[in-house]
This record gives structure tokens, sequence and C-alpha cells, in this order.
């Protein structure tokens, strides 16, 4: 089954189809079509890594690379920034720089200039606005100064940002420079290559095997444009692969670990998937081909850096599906206060802590779970700066990390359990959605309908029309909503099979409630 066809399906459901309330049979049939492409871990094209993309027009030309520059000049909004539709300022900041960059060094275009000078003046406005953002983008620190750097070396006037965590990210750069034996491989620094690019040594251990640097199109072009490697070609394979037929990149590919396994629980949750059906069997196999017993797994398949994040989650489907896993694996991620995310992570991962949390509910006769769990519930309590909700480094919205930690708590800590229900339902906009950034957006919406459900079948009393406003704001979106980025990487992305199936997991746990 291609994407074509799921994609073509998508947009034209079943003729005859009753559409004025949400429907299982369809519900079911995207369900169907998005578990046969999930693998592939498919993520829009963003700003930010194509500007990287475009600059080997030059090097490499014929390459296709080219397209990835008029895709730039088309992608320019109105007030001269590139970047996500919703404004997070860091990823308008950091995707605007590297347009302009690339559009001043391999732009041809008259009309070029024009656009630099647009990007030029709306950076001096977004500066100021940084500190409003919950969140930096990846890499911010050494990612903004090292492309300002180079913005200032072609004759550009662009603001030096300010940055928090810069000390921290220092350390964990010299540490990887100061090494004799240097193996890029081996830490996350290597996700914001770009910005250490001529520092990389003919010695240095960089590529993954499908050619990717950290399975980041931006930073892989980046080595491309600072070495003569015989690894050259590798490196061109992948980004023409990555390059999608508009012309951008999307923000990391492959992803599809993270795909299969946040995807999977949206579904398992929403009681849509049985794990022996081929289809489950299939994408459960490819997580366990990657799986650690020691430190479990990553984003990628093409990423060795092992996250907390992605192996509580990845701990939970496996162990759903019956694989031998163990909740030994997440000793790795202890720390003395909380659970980290990554090794040498600069701040902690709010989700991260309340995904661990989730999966330990499901381990609850390992020994560790009493310690583990309290700690835990400690770690929420102490970043708990506002009483209503969290906002976390991985996401810009805090409906995602809120609506997880409803079922996380659950019988934890109700009366954190309290505050954040009510903030989901004391936020609902007038269109039935829920939206951090300025509007409703499904994904969001998703979040909050997934964590309603869960309450209200356990009794919880508050008021239908709610839950019937959201699915309804879902139903109506299902097959023409705009996939807008709110995941944080170094820019905002959108990774489409975890979003599509928490919108049609959320779906599916409604419709009991409607009929009832």
């Amino acid at each position: 089954m291609t994407r074509e066809w799921n994609t073509l399906k998508r947009r034209n459901p079943p003729v005859g189809t009753q559409l004025s309330a949400p429907n299982p049979e369809v519900i079911n049939h995207e369900i169907d079509c998005l578990l046969a492409e999930l693998a592939e871990g498919r993520v829009e094209g963003v700003a930010y890594d194509t500007a990287w993309i475009a600059r080997l027009g030059l090097r490499y030309p014929g390459n296709g690379f080219e397209s990835a520059l008029e895709w730039l000049r088309r992608n320019q909004y109105e007030d001269g920034s590139w970047g996500g539709p919703l404004v997070q300022y860091h990823d308008r900041f950091i995707s605007t720089l590297a347009a302009i960059v690339a559009l001043r060094e391999a732009g041809a275009d008259p009309r070029d200039e024009r656009r630099v000078r647009r990007g030029e003046s709306i950076l001096w406005k977004i500066m100021g606005r940084l500190g409003r953002d919950d969140s930096d983008t990846i890499g911010f620190p050494i990612l903004s100064a090292s492309l300002a750097t180079e913005a200032t070396a072609l004759g550009l006037d662009v603001p030096m940002p300010p940055m928090r965590f810069a000390s921290a990210y220092r350390k964990k750069v010299q540490a990887l420079l100061d090494n004799p034996n240097r193996n890029w491989r081996a830490t996350t620094v290597a996700f914001s290559l770009e910005a250490l690019r001529n520092s990389i040594r003919d010695s240095d251990q960089v590529l993954e095997a499908n050619g990717s640097v950290a399975s980041s199109p931006s930073a892989t072009a980046a080595f491309l444009l600072s070495v003569n490697s015989p690894n050259e070609q590798a490196a061109l394979d992948y980004l023409q692969r990555s390059q999608q037929e508009d012309g951008s990149v999307p923000a990391v590919a492959p992803i599809d670990l993270f795909s299969i396994a946040w995807s999977l629980t949206h579904l398992l949750q929403a009681g849509a998937v049985e794990p022996d059906s081929p289809q489950i069997t299939r994408l459960l196999d490819h997580l366990w081909r990657s799986w650690s017993p020691t430190v479990g797994t990553s984003f990628s398949s093409y990423y060795p850096v092992t996250d907390s994040d992605c192996t509580a989650i990845g701990l939970s489907v496996l162990k759903w599906g019956n694989y031998p896993v163990s909740a030994d694996v997440l000793s790795y991620y202890e720390g003395e206060q909380d659970f980290f995310c990554y090794v040498d992570e600069t701040n902690p991962a709010l989700s991260a802590q309340v995904r661990l949390l989730s999966t330990l509910r499901k381990c609850d006769d390992h020994p560790n779970y009493p310690a583990w769990s309290a700690k835990i519930v400690g770690t929420l309590h102490r970043l708990d700066e506002n009483g209503s909700y969290w906002w976390d480094k991985w996401h810009a919205s805090p409906y995602y990390v809120s609506g997880i930690a409803l079922d996380a708590l659950r019988g934890l800590d109700d009366r954190l359990v309290r505050s954040r229900l009510k903030w989901i339902l004391r936020t609902q906009n007038d269109d039935g959605g829920w939206g951090y950034l300025g509007e409703s957006t499904p994904e969001e919406t998703a979040y909050c309908l997934q964590a309603l459900t869960k309450w209200y079948n356990l009794g919880e009393t508050f008021d239908r029309s709610i839950m019937d406003a959201a699915a309804n704001y879902l139903w109506k979106n299902l097959f023409s909503y705009r996939k807008i980025p709110l995941w944080i990487g170094k820019s905002m992305y959108h990774p489409e099979g975890p979003v599509r199936a928490a919108i049609l997991g959320a779906l599916h746990r409604y419709v009991p409630i409607q009929l009832r």
C-alpha cells in the first residue's frame, strides 16, 4: 500500500460515508492506512534544514538541490521570516537566519536581495521576543551564534541573540573537541554539527550507515560543505533520498522508531489495535531489532544515542506486544534528583519524566517502582511553576505533557491531576479545539480529548458537551487539517504518524461515548 494511495483515500473518504458525526468505519479505515506506512516515519519539510540543503547547489550542481532554494523563495512570510505557521520565536529566528544565509550565498534571482533584506529586518524584531518562548530550539546557543557569524562574514546585518544554557553547551562541545579520538556518533553534539563544521577532522567518526550525520539533513549538508571525504557520495545519496517533491527536506530523517512507538501508544491506549495482528507484529519487530536491554533505544534506526523518552515508550509497547523486555533498562537514566532524557542534557525534559512514570505504571511489580515513581512525582512537584500546566522542551504546547500526565499520575497524586484537568476544561476554544500558540490545532485537541475520555470513562463528572465539541472539531478537520509543526527540534517540525495516530486514537476512544 503506497503513500500516494493512502493520501488519496484520506482526501476522499469512502463514497456514501456519513460524515456528520465520527464514524467508526472511517476511523478504522484510516488507522489501517496509517499502520501500513508508519515505518517510513514521514516528517514535513522545514525551512531550517531546507536552507542548508539549498547551499549545496553551488558545490554539487545538478543534484536537485537548486529546488530547495526555490522552496525558500516560495515560503517566506509577509513579515520577512521563515519557520512554522504558528510563531515560536526561536524557530522563526533560526529558520530565518539560515534562509537568508542560503539566499545570499547561493541565490541568483534578482529578487533574492529584497528577500534577504526583509529577513534581516525581522530578525532584529524577533530577537527581543525570544524570551517569550517557554523553550529554546535544540542547539540554539551554538547554532544561532555560528550562523550569525557566517551571516556577518557574508555582509549581512544580523543580531547576535541572547542565549540560555550557553555555558552547558560549551562544556559539552569542548569535551568532544578535546578528545584525541573523536567519535561524533557517540554524542548529541553531532545533531548540531553544522555549528562546528570547521572543527571536523579527516579521522573523526561522523557518518552513520545510511550516509547521514545523526539522521539530520542539515548536519549532513554541513558535513558536505566542510570536508572532502571518501564518504561524500553516501552523504549525497542520503540527502537526495530525504529531499521531498517540493524541494524541501525534513527536520530529521528517518524518524522510524519514534514514529512507530508514539503512534502505537496512541492507538493501543484507545483500544484500536491488538498486538497479534500482522501489521502490528511487523512494526514491533522493527522496534525490537533496535532495542538494547541496557540502554533502550533512540528515535531513529540511524541515531545511536539513546534517550529515556524513546526507551520508556519503546519498553511500554514492546511489553504490550509480549517481547522479553525489562524495566531494568530505566536504571541507566536515573540521576540523583530525577531521570534524565539524554546523558549530557543541559535542562530536564518534563515529558520524558511523565512518559517514564506512565511506563512504570505498567511495571509496578518491579522492585524499584516505589522509589522511581516517588522520585518522578517529586520532580513534577519541584518543576510545577504555575500550578496549572507544565511546558516541555520537546513540544511547544503544554497540552501535550499535561494530557499524558493525567493518565500517568492517576492515583499517585490526584492534586496535580485535578489542576491539569481543570486547566484543560477551562481553556477550550469556541471552535471546540485547544491551542496554546494562538489558534486551535487538531494535534493539541487530540491530546485533550484523549485525556478527557479516559477520565470520563473512570467516572469523572464534567460537562460532556466539551468532549462532543472537541470530537466534532477533529472530525470536521480529519481530511483537511493544516500540518502545523509543534514539536521542537532544531526548528519546529511535524511528525505525521504520531500526530495522525493521536487524532484517530482520540476519535476511536470517543465513539463509544457518542453512542451512549
